[in-house]
């Protein structure tokens, strides 16, 4: 039979006893001498019951501490569990009444002699009391300096994985935002859209009963919704039902939503992801649902093409800003990603008109040129400001200070900049992108201007020249340059052109752009024509999505497959074209799009990215007909998943 003795009580009893007896043996001496022994007898004993019990404390709440966070607790209703704090001796400093009931805890205080074999190396993590086995789980803490075990032995027929547990309960926070909603109230009357703005109301408010959670309306179009992570998966499987449902809502301007889900390890941090997931679902324009979950993002979505925005105010305010740290700035510096063609470069250019019209001297960083861009080059080059104003990379590394300006331009990504490390040197960086944005890029930009609804780069630059300064004079050649960036881009103002590109382009006229010229700097030279032919004769089509494959040996290989793509889609009934080539040691694929087929969304599930109607990627090391058949399987499982949304 067990003893079941409460803790500290055995102590107590002793430490008395021998006081008491100390105490008698005082009053047959002397009676005063045993009232004083008797008073010091009783202040030892209260004092020591208070240092044991300020120990027991401390103990509870190291103990606590330790247990108190969800991924360090595996187990549900920890203090349930037999648990004792031992030090590195094996003196038991404390133990709770599990512990103490199971092991007949009194004056014995030896974690060994209590439970032999405890001791034994981690590895064997089984321990026998009674006949019945436990699981030994160890964890070492440290107090003040000192090292000290945690014993918890677990009955592996009655325990419950808390962590589990605890995270298929934990409440996670979703965004719920009517993307275009500026949009909707510029252009249909007050009571249609509060019509709209009701039905949109109900389809959110169903989505939170599906999943049992909370739905408040915040703000104008905006929602907030919060439920337990276990409901997650209804979403997944419905792949968010709710975006058709939205879009489908009958209207002149129809509603699109954005959804940003954030899944943490407590509400605080899900609501941190969350407003992340919700910035990157608008930077990839929007109409799609966004789920972040630690590192990793999830996307369900976004198959249909961006509405175009009218507004320009964004730009004015970005044209401001970049003005007041340019003039803050010692000199500017502008660089493209790797193999810069026209709208990268005509970009860079407007930038540095802006640099010259606030006094600063600004350089051209461009190593390894498209082949596409060598007419545009040379007028460059023959510019006296330009003379001494373009350089390499490594030439770049070696003028660029702290006190410089870095702007990068038709990139978000560090990895496909010219030089890389530029990012690095610089105190004030600048991004101006029109891609969709991945789950990756270039961060700690003091100035972010993106904008997947504009044509180009080129567009946005121009943009920011209108309101940069009434007095700004671009150089012919700059102007050109912005007008061949749009021009291309748009396939001759026929793809992804908005009301925005057609006025940039009238602007740049207006300041004397020759479109003569510019036609000029886009022609091909006549072996060009021929390999793009080549290449369409022998192009495979399969449901309206043309795959053509580039010989090996060609010049000028990237401007040739992305121009082989952009004339196949001039055929009768390809909907999009994709042209696999060798560039040294990667394959690359080109995709385009007339809009119904979304490739950014294709080639981003290779590891590359874009825009909806043109996007590419780039596979290290991989082999073309590899290359052919994970296109094929990535165009498969977009036709099941997006082609039938619509």
């Amino acid at each position: 039979m067990k003893k079941r003795v409460r803790f500290l009580t055995t102590d107590v009893i002793c430490l008395s006893g021998a006081l008491g007896a100390a105490a008698v043996l005082a009053f047959f001496v002397d009676y005063r001498l045993g009232i004083a022994v008797l008073l010091a007898a009783l202040l030892l004993i209260v004092l020591y019951v208070l240092l044991v019990t300020l120990r027991r404390i401390r103990c509870q709440q190291l103990v606590m501490k330790a247990l108190s966070e969800p991924e360090k607790s595996t187990y549900l209703n920890t203090m349930a569990i037999p648990t004792a704090l031992v030090t590195p001796s094996g003196s038991v400093k404390w133990a709770n009444l599990t512990f103490r009931n199971l092991v007949g805890f009194g004056a014995m205080r030896n974690i060994e002699r209590m439970i032999p074999g405890i001791s034994k190396p981690d590895k064997d993590k089984k321990v026998v009391i009674d006949g019945k086995a436990y699981k030994k789980e160890l964890t070492v803490l440290h107090n003040r300096g000192r090292e000290l075990f945690l014993y918890r032995l677990i009955d592996p027929e009655n325990s419950v994985e808390a962590k589990k547990l605890y995270q298929h309960f934990l409440p996670i926070v979703c965004h719920v935002l009517i993307d275009n909603y500026d949009e909707l109230a510029a252009e249909v009357q007050q009571t249609e859209l509060t019509e709209l703005v009701a039905a949109v109301d109900r389809r959110v408010a169903a989505m939170a009963k599906s999943v049992s959670g909370y739905f408040a309306r915040v703000d104008r179009g905006r929602y907030l919704c919060v439920f337990e992570r276990r409901y997650l998966s209804t979403l997944r499987n419905t792949r968010f039902g709710i975006l058709d449902e939205v879009r489908q809502i009958k209207s002149v301007y129809s509603p699109t939503l954005s959804i940003a889900i954030g899944v943490g390890d407590t509400l605080e941090q899900s609501g941190d992801y969350a407003g992340k997931a919700l910035e990157l679902a608008l930077s990839r324009g929007g109409d799609q649902a966004v789920i972040k979950q630690g590192d990793q993002f999830s996307f369900f979505g976004g198959a249909t093409r961006t509405v175009f925005r009218r507004s320009k105010v964004k730009s004015r305010m970005i044209s401001h800003a970049l003005r007041n740290l340019m003039e803050q700035c010692s000199d500017v510096f502008v660089m493209g990603h790797e193999t810069p063609d026209l709208d990268c470069i005509g970009a860079s250019m407007g930038i540095c008109a802006c640099a010259r019209h606030v006094g600063k001297k600004a350089y051209l960083v461009i190593d390894n040129p498209n082949p596409s861009i060598e007419l545009l080059m040379e007028r460059i080059r023959s510019t006296d400001v330009y003379a001494s104003s373009i350089l390499s990379g490594q030439e770049a590394a070696m003028r660029i200070s702290p006190s410089s300006m870095l702007v990068v331009v038709d990139t978000q990504l560090a990895d496909f900049t010219v030089a890389p490390r530029l990012l690095e040197m610089a105190d004030t960086l600048v991004v101006i992108d029109h891609h969709i944005r991945g789950t990756s890029g270039i961060e700690n930009a003091a100035l972010f201007y993106h904008d997947t609804n504009a044509s180009s780069v080129c567009e946005l630059v121009t943009e920011l020249m209108q309101y940069f300064g009434d007095d700004l004079k671009p150089l012919p050649v700059e102007l050109e340059a912005l007008l061949c960036g749009i021009t291309l881009d748009t396939k001759g103002f026929s793809f992804n052109t908005g009301v925005r590109t057609f006025e940039a382009a009238s602007y740049l006229r207006r300041l004397g752009a020759d479109t003569t010229v510019t036609r000029q700097l886009v022609q091909d030279d006549f072996n060009t024509f021929l390999a793009k032919t080549e290449i369409v004769k022998n192009a495979e089509i399969m449901g309206g999505v043309a795959i053509a494959v580039c010989p090996e040996g060609l010049s000028k290989t990237s401007l040739i497959v992305a121009q082989a793509a952009d004339a196949l889609l001039t055929i009768r009934g390809i909907i999009a074209s994709f042209v696999v080539s060798r560039v040294d040691d990667n394959v690359v694929i080109s995709g385009r799009s007339l809009g119904e087929v979304n490739v950014q969304l294709i080639l981003e599930s290779m590891g590359g990215g874009g825009h909806a109607t043109v996007a590419a990627v780039k596979l290290p090391g991989a082999d073309v007909v590899e290359a052919v058949t994970q296109l094929k399987e990535a165009i498969n499982k977009y036709t099941k998943e997006y082609m039938k949304e619509g």
